[in-house]
């Protein structure tokens, strides 16, 4: 604040000293020093672009359209990725508790296999979430324009008002900047270094969007894309009914989301939105949702046996590989 006061004091102090009738009378506006000159524009400028809102501290407002805000206006889409067979299931986890060594002498002295399935396969159906959409926001800021004008020129008028003429300095390592410095002073409007002024007040129609992607378990965990990738390459279908759910030989284990589409919504907001840094007014707003499903991806538990010890070993039903413990930590 204590800057801003400075600057407000210093533009009163040149409003004081600055001679009558300012605008009307340009050839009093030329003896001014072109420094000075540019530093009043670009205060006035950037006093003006303070005054402006923060879109840290605004909520979003203005015309809100699209189905992005309302839940009740977005179906989700329900989908399930078909397991691999039961048979192979069943192979890789008895197969999954021999050692190598096991499983060569075994096949030379044809032994029966030591570990067995002790009950029917599960197949644990676990929900994910995947969103897609974009904001598009129309919005007006105020902005400086900086206009450059020929080598000749000495006056400009815009709109029956003159302007003020701002000389460019250059850098020129070779030269002294004191000396640089009194002769532009010297030379003033006359001088061939290149002109140009400014337009205050300006108005900018703007537009910002983003497109995004969220995709979550259905216990709110966000998923990586090879995360992604690892539980839906394989073949998905688009769902109706619960019933459809059922796989042959297996018993059935449907898990419901935790996160409601709701909360999927709101986090989706939350990635999505971004405000643009300054406006003066926000006239809309566009959230649009382009895909939301729930898709269910299979985890095939296998209850075995190795001697008198029980376990269950988890396949993932979409890659027919043992499940590691990082993703079965996706769902706890």
């Amino acid at each position: 604040m204590s800057e801003l006061n400075n600057i407000r004091d210093y533009l009163e102090n040149l409003q004081d000293s600055a001679p009558p009738n300012r605008d009307e009378d340009y050839h009093n506006d030329v003896k001014k020093d072109p420094e000075s000159i540019a530093l009043e524009e670009y205060l006035s400028s950037r006093l003006q672009q303070i005054g402006e809102i923060s879109s840290k501290t605004k909520e979003v407002k203005g015309l809100k359209t699209g189905n992005g805000w309302d839940p009740t206006q977005i179906i989700e889409q329900v989908y399930m990725i078909d397991p691999v067979t039961m048979k192979r299931a069943v192979d890789v986890a008895i197969s999954s508790n021999r050692r190598i060594r096991e499983r060569i002498i075994n096949k030379l002295l044809q032994r029966e296999n030591e570990i067995k399935l002790v009950g029917s396969p599960t197949v644990e159906f676990v929900p994910i979430w995947r969103t897609k959409g974009f904001h598009e926001c129309y919005y007006l800021r105020s902005d400086a324009y900086k206009i450059s004008v020929k080598e000749d020129v000495v006056g400009v008028e815009v709109e029956g008002k003159s302007r003020n003429l701002i000389l460019e300095r250059k850098h020129r390592n070779f030269v002294p900047s004191i000396i640089l410095e009194r002769l532009q002073r010297l030379g003033a409007y006359l001088s061939s270094e290149s002109k140009y002024f400014v337009i205050n007040d300006v108005v900018e129609l703007a537009r910002c969007r983003t497109e995004g992607g969220l995709v979550i378990t259905g216990t709110g965990k966000k998923l990586n894309q090879d995360d992604e990738l690892t539980l839906t390459s394989w073949r998905s279908k688009r769902i109706f009914d619960e019933a459809e759910l059922n796989v042959k030989g297996a018993k059935i284990l449907i898990r419901e989301p935790v996160v409601s589409k709701e909360n999927v919504l709101v986090k989706f907001r939350e990635q999505v939105i971004r405000m643009p840094e300054r406006f003066k007014q926000i006239l809309s707003n566009r959230l649009q949702i382009t895909e939301l499903k729930r898709i269910y991806v299979p985890l095939v538990r296998i209850p075995i046996q190795k001697g008198m010890v029980p376990r269950e070993v988890v396949i993932n039903g979409t890659s027919g590989e043992v499940a590691d413990n990082d993703l079965l930590g996706l769902f706890e």
